[in-house]
């Protein structure tokens, strides 16, 4: 597989390149309801790139570009008519931030090692905890 394209974070005012693809579990959720994303390239298998924000310890999709199934470009309202900001209420997990120097590189999806991983656990779109990993 290729290097995928990484989504983009907002957090403690810094702007983090995410190894996560925090909106994928709402698209698993809708099954048959999904919308129809294409990949533009071998590089963003998925279709799109959602951009976050953690403001007030909440997940926020701010932004999204993606393809449809005419490979023509589609935005936020594609998914959410009528939406700008979106709490993500249906993300529990890790959002990974890969930070410092490249140890390691692989050329498939986002298992290049950093210098360190942070890890930003999150419930139902709430941060509710963090830890960092030292690679060195």
């Amino acid at each position: 597989m290729t290097v995928q394209i990484r989504e983009v974070l907002f957090y403690k005012g810094c702007i983090y390149q995410i190894a996560t693809e925090p909106l994928s579990q709402l698209l698993d959720i809708m099954g048959d309801e999904r919308p129809v994303l294409m990949a533009p390239h071998t590089a963003c298998w998925r279709g799109y790139t959602g951009t976050w924000q953690i403001k007030d310890n909440k997940l926020f999709l701010i932004d999204f570009k993606g393809y449809d199934k005419n490979h023509k470009k589609v935005g936020i309202d594609y998914i959410f008519p009528d939406q700008k900001k979106i709490f993500a209420g249906w993300y529990t997990g890790e959002i990974i931030i890969q930070t410092g120097r490249m140890l390691h590189y692989e050329h498939a999806g986002y298992m290049s090692v950093y210098e360190k991983d942070l890890f930003l656990k999150f419930e139902k779109g709430i941060l509710v905890g963090s830890r960092e990993v030292n690679n060195r």
